[in-house]
C-alpha cells in the first residue's frame, strides 16, 4: 500500500518537499499536492489518481523542492 499525505495548496509552504500530481488530456486539468516516503512515485501517484482524481487516466508528477 502507497503511503502519502495529501497536502492543501496553502499549506504546502511548510513542507521541504511536496509532488504535485496533474491530470493531463482533459478539459480541465487539475492538482493534487502530497508528500510521501515511498522511492516509488509512479506507484504512489497512481494510487492518488485512483482515490482522489477520479480513477484518472492521463496524468503527470511534478517534483517541488524548496530551495535552502
Amino acid at each position: 500500500m502507497a503511503q502519502y499525505q495529501l497536502v492543501e495548496k496553502h499549506a504546502i509552504q511548510h513542507h521541504n518537499e511536496y509532488y504535485e500530481l496533474r491530470t493531463t488530456q482533459t478539459e480541465q486539468p487539475h492538482s493534487l499536492f502530497f508528500t510521501t516516503n515511498e522511492e516509488n512515485l509512479e506507484e504512489v501517484a497512481a494510487a492518488i489518481a485512483k482515490e482522489h482524481a477520479g480513477n484518472a487516466e492521463n496524468w503527470t508528477v511534478i517534483p517541488h523542492r524548496k530551495d535552502e
